[in-house]
């Protein structure tokens, strides 16, 4: 069967969609820290996060790896994870459950942390 330049556009664009779904799931966000917090009076920005196997009040954060501008923490099934989103110049900060995620990473400019699947 020849296939004209129409039915080779087609096959390619089909081609090219089947594997748009295979990268979207492959980091699918979890939970994310919001960059911006207010408490009403004034708005913070984010600082800096950490992750937390279980309850923040158990006191058990975990290391991150770095890499260039980056802070990866690996998620093991095993681990309960907890992210802390924290803002400079406030004490408040935000925790996020972050189940089901397989990792999280905080990125410097500008500053974003995030757990993905």
């Amino acid at each position: 069967m020849l296939l004209n330049n129409k039915n080779i556009k087609i096959v390619i664009i089909a081609m090219l969609l089947s594997i748009i779904p295979f990268y979207c799931n492959a980091q699918t966000r979890v939970v994310s820290c919001p960059t911006t917090f207010s408490d009403n009076h004034r708005i913070y920005h984010i600082s800096n996060a950490s992750l937390f196997d279980g309850k923040i009040t158990d006191n058990v954060e975990l290391v991150p790896e770095f890499k260039k501008n980056e802070a990866i923490w690996s998620i093991d099934s095993k681990i309960e994870p907890y992210l802390v989103c924290k803002y400079a110049g406030t004490r408040h900060y935000i925790v996020l459950y972050a189940k089901g995620a397989s990792y999280c990473q905080i990125s410097e400019a500008p500053i974003q942390a995030n757990c993905m699947r």
